[in-house]
């Protein structure tokens, strides 16, 4: 067991993932999703196509450049994901928790010494590190290989919208648990497909999640951040 993976997929981490429901709270709004049965199909094609054919392929990537110590290409990785996360919302929340992952990492002993090199001003003021490229590059520093490390992040990526879910529907923490379980060939799928995919060929085609992401902006009120 690797309990580095564990700690970066922890819910806990104070990245500020608890204060984002990825375009979940606009489809609750429209009734699109309502009840148990359906955040499970929600979280479901989310994962198949929005989550995995992006970040899933971000992550992979990701993992792989640090492991082969390419650093300029990590820095061209996340410049990709900055122009690939198109709602605007969902690409500042990554970019949030991206830096804010990077800041804590710095400060724990397994990985303080190999982030040193990704300390530096960043390339570019207007853009910071994004979550799927930070998250691949400390799961090669724990030590992961590429498909441990997107099945983490893929899973814990499914317990953020599950948990979303959870406080706004709302449904019980046990139904909660139960979607996870019914999501487990969903997740092992995505590091199927997107596990050694090009990194060129990351991006989600999904137009009317991203038109949830942008309406998630436009409630009268709303818990979450985006």
């Amino acid at each position: 067991m690797n309990l580095r993976l564990l700690q970066i997929a922890d819910s806990a981490l104070p990245i500020s993932g608890y204060t984002h429901s990825w375009g979940l709270e606009a489809a609750i709004a429209r009734r699109r999703v309502h009840d148990a049965e359906t955040l499970e199909r929600w979280t479901r094609l989310w994962l198949r196509n929005s989550l995995g054919p992006l970040e899933g392929v971000l992550v992979a990537s990701s993992c792989r450049y640090a492991q082969e110590k390419r650093h300029d290409d990590l820095y061209e990785l996340n410049r990709q994901a900055a122009a690939a996360i198109v709602p605007p919302s969902i690409r500042r929340a990554s970019r949030e928790m991206g830096d804010q992952l990077m800041a804590l990492a710095s400060t724990w002993s397994w990985s303080s010494h190999a982030l040193l090199p990704f300390q530096a001003p960043f390339i570019n003021e207007s853009t910071g590190w994004h979550h799927s490229v930070v998250f691949g590059l400390l799961g090669a520093i724990a030590g992961g290989t590429i498909e441990d490390v997107l099945l983490t992040y893929t899973h814990q990526a499914a317990l953020g919208m599950v948990s979303a879910g959870v406080r706004a529907i709302p449904v019980g923490h046990t139904h909660g648990q139960q979607i996870l379980a019914y999501l487990q060939d969903d997740i092992s799928a995505v590091v199927a497909l997107h596990g050694n995919s090009d990194p060129a060929t990351s991006g989600a085609g999904c137009p009317f999640y991203e038109v949830m992401c942008d309406e998630q902006t436009q409630l009268y009120a709303r818990m979450f951040r985006s």
